[in-house]
């Protein structure tokens, strides 16, 4: 996908989208995000931010936040909200060079839409200051549902159209991450049902703890490198 498909897609996906749950998934990944992030604050930089609505959630719990995405079209509501966002796009090139030394990087729900995710954790390791810390949340496509729509040869995902152009599990996740040269240092759940069916998901969510295979549509993991990338100063010394 060329930087000019992906933006125009990613233009016409956000005008589309169903903005009223996609803004709550959004804001519920933030909460959870910032519940394992706990005292930590500073700068912090979001890939894929959309609208800003978990940018904003950032903001409002005290980091200096910075957003970069794709669309212009998401671009021009977050900065409506007040907020420092550029279009950028990971997959055909590098973050700017003024994007850099960041206390949290966060990409929550991008991955799987990238042609090359493992180039684009490179890239945002190279945006953490040292000690920085990620945050990545990953889908997990094999829910129940989708199991049981599976056996009866309705997947729910793949096509021409999915949006998505990586598919994980939680463990292949996991893997994902581990590969990239991440440690794992925490993992919360959201679980499958809508923030909406708020009695009802703050009965089920227990179960996305227990068996997040089943259970939960999004993995959130705080991570860290396990070993600390160079600097272009540090590299052009070697």
């Amino acid at each position: 996908m060329s930087a000019n498909s992906g933006a125009a897609y990613y233009d016409q996906y956000w005008t589309e989208r169903d903005r009223a749950r996609t803004e709550a998934r959004s804001r519920r990944r933030a909460a959870l995000a910032l519940d394992m992030l706990g005292d930590r604050r500073g700068r912090l930089l979001e890939l894929g931010c959309g609208p800003g609505w978990a940018l904003e959630r950032f903001a409002e719990a005290g980091f200096e936040a910075v957003g970069v995405d794709v669309s212009q079209t998401a671009v021009d509501d977050a900065r409506q909200r007040g907020l420092d966002v550029d279009v950028v796009d990971v997959d055909a090139a590098d973050l700017p060079g003024h994007l850099s030394g960041f206390d949290v990087v966060v990409a929550l729900e991008v991955l799987e839409h990238l042609v090359d995710p493992g180039a684009a954790i490179d890239k945002l390791l190279g945006a953490l200051c040292p000690g920085g810390q990620l945050v990545i949340s990953l889908p997990n496509e094999w829910t129940l549902p989708r199991r049981i729509g599976a056996l009866f040869g309705r997947p729910g995902f793949g096509g021409h159209d999915d949006p998505h152009l990586r598919h994980f599990g939680v463990q292949s996740g996991r893997r994902f991450l581990q590969a990239a040269d991440l440690r794992i240092l925490k993992s919360r759940y959201d679980g499958i049902l809508p923030p909406r069916w708020k009695t009802l998901k703050a009965i089920s969510e227990p179960f996305a703890m227990w068996l997040p295979g089943l259970f939960a549509i999004s993995c959130i993991h705080l991570l860290e490198p396990t070993r600390q990338s160079q600097s272009p100063e540090t590299k052009s010394n070697d």
